[in-house]
């Protein structure tokens, strides 16, 4: 009976693993809540005005689509210039002009507060797809996307949040860049946006020439802020794996405290996205990426078609992505009297979780083994019974 002594501690051993997979893996995909309380403070965000902002880009589209190198690109980087200048006529900018395989691009930068040594920066991609690679008309697959969500949404939330925060920019006690990216959804999914370009091509330019926007002797980077498709219907954010986990952690808490609960869940999904945080990330900024989980998700099946227009936008995502950024703003950098708020600054621990769809892989997969373990275990249960009862009957006849 030796071989079904072994084979139960094999089928032990495999049940084990399965119990850990789901029992222990599991959890780490959630991002749990935290000791930190939002200080009390009306938010000044209206999700109103970040959706006419979005609407004003998808405007552009009628003459020119805001693709790099294109003539919409350029109204949509002036018409930012317009929008902050209207907040006031003294608000800081620089335009980083770089070049993809000759075509010229540009990233578009503000500047609140550089007085302060210290920098937030809050970053969003304005850049709209050359071509609907995954739209479900094969003949659209060549017409370009209107970028309502994957593009406009973010710079409105940037614009807004903008808007905001001057007005209380005497109370902070940092400075904050405002930062649109070109450039950044050109990438090959099922085809190409443009031919040979790769994803964050801005993004990456940007931190290339990072020494150019800011003095390193002086000044330094807290943290990094990028919002990605915050403005569709039924918005529910990820885990995103590259982001530092106790900056994203602190994201989420602030969300649910706010009443944010669906749209900041307690268990996550859990994916790694190439995103424009990803080159900041690899200079050593903390950075986190607010996003959805936009493949495979019938509430929102519009990425990079050409259905991802202003009939998917929702005013209240618009509001619910805003605020949270303001209050995280304000909890860590309002300096008043009654602000004893304590966070995860200065946000370096950082700790990875499996993909959700790896997780669930592995958990199947051990299943399988410890099921198929089982029944070979019965078998040979069965099969060492028979062999044992033959043995008898074969005696017995002998006698």
């Amino acid at each position: 009976m030796e071989p079904i002594k072994k084979s139960y501690k094999i089928f032990v051993i495999i049940l084990l693993i399965v119990i850990i997979s789901s029992g222990f893996l599991l959890p780490l995909l959630l991002i749990k809540g935290t000791n930190i309380e939002n200080i009390d403070i009306q938010l000044k965000f209206e999700g109103d005005n970040a959706y006419i902002h979005v609407e004003e880009q998808i405007l552009i589209n009628q003459t020119h689509f805001r693709i790099p190198g294109t003539q919409g690109r350029e109204q949509c980087a002036q018409y930012f210039i317009t929008k902050f200048q209207q907040i006031t006529t003294n608000f800081s900018y620089i335009l980083h002009n770089f070049t993809v395989h000759s075509i010229e691009c540009q990233n578009v930068l503000f500047k609140l507060n550089e007085n302060f040594s210290n920098i937030v920066i809050l970053g969003t991609h304005y850049d709209s797809r050359a071509r609907a690679t995954k739209d479900p008309i094969i003949t659209n697959r060549t017409k370009p996307v209107p970028g309502a969500n994957d593009g406009a949404s973010g710079c409105a939330v940037l614009i807004e949040l903008a808007r905001a925060l001057y007005e209380r920019r005497i109370n902070l006690s940092c400075q904050i860049w405002f930062l649109f990216f070109d450039a950044e959804d050109q990438g090959y999914d099922y085809a190409a946006g443009i031919e040979g370009w790769d994803w964050c091509e801005g993004s990456r330019s940007f931190v290339n020439n990072i020494n150019n926007f800011y003095n390193s002797s002086k000044e330094y980077f807290d943290c990094m802020l990028l919002l990605d498709m915050v403005g569709s219907e039924n918005l529910q954010f990820i885990n995103e794996q590259h982001s530092t986990s106790s900056l994203l952690e602190e994201l989420f808490e602030i969300g649910r405290q706010l009443g944010y609960t669906t749209q900041f869940p307690t268990d996550p999904y859990s994916a790694t996205i190439t995103d424009d945080h990803v080159a900041f990330i690899n200079i050593g900024i903390p950075s986190a990426d607010l996003i959805i989980k936009f493949w495979d998700n019938p509430e929102w099946p519009y990425h990079h078609t050409t259905q991802d227009d202003l009939s998917h936008i929702s005013n209240m995502s618009l509001e619910i992505t805003g605020r949270t950024v303001e209050q995280f703003v304000y909890n860590n950098y309002l300096g008043i009297p009654s602000n004893d708020y304590q966070g995860n600054y200065p946000w370096k621990q950082d700790i990875n979780v499996l993909d959700t769809e790896l997780l669930i892989f592995l958990i199947i997969f051990f299943a399988i083994i410890g099921v198929s373990s089982l029944v070979i275990l019965l078998i040979r249960r069965i099969y060492v019974k028979k062999k044992d009862n033959n043995s008898r009957i074969k005696i017995k006849n002998t006698f």
